[in-house]
């Protein structure tokens, strides 16, 4: 087992090598959002019904949650065929204020056979996440300025 990690990341190594390398804007996976007329509670709760309706266990997911001063840390996983039909493995920081929310994306990592290896710093690695990252801040966006009139 130990061999094969040690064969992917050896494969994996000459790839990122003849690939561009990010730049710092690149590999900063942030999105501020706007919710005009959303406080932040209403936000706060839309964004962890998301999370529940869109991860396989929202409690395996949130690390850390605290409504006073509306921050969620969870960690998310993301399937993708850019790496390999492996996932892509995230720490989603949520800060939520009234009116608007910043999500970042942090630590990011590829699941690989034997554990998992840090994404690689080069612009094409990025660029994917980045599109996995635009998908998930689109869909909880639009959940969250949803109204329930149940």
């Amino acid at each position: 087992m130990k061999s094969l990690f040690i064969f992917f990341f050896l494969l994996l190594i000459p790839a990122c090598a003849i690939q561009q390398p990010a730049t710092k804007e690149e590999m900063n996976h942030e999105y501020i959002v706007e919710y005009p007329g959303l406080t932040k509670s209403t936000i706060f709760t839309q964004t962890l019904k998301w999370i529940a309706n869109n991860f396989k266990s929202s409690k395996a997911v949130i690390e850390y949650q605290d409504t006073a001063s509306g921050s969620i840390i969870g960690n998310g996983r993301s399937n993708t065929s850019f790496f390999g039909g492996s996932d892509l493995i995230f720490t989603m920081n949520l800060d939520i204020r009234n009116g608007r929310a910043r999500y970042r994306f942090i630590n990011l990592e590829v699941d690989a056979v034997g554990g998992s290896v840090p994404v690689p710093d080069s612009q094409k690695w990025h660029n994917e996440a980045k599109r996995i990252f635009d998908d998930i801040v689109n869909r909880l966006t639009t959940a969250t300025n949803k109204t329930d009139n149940f």
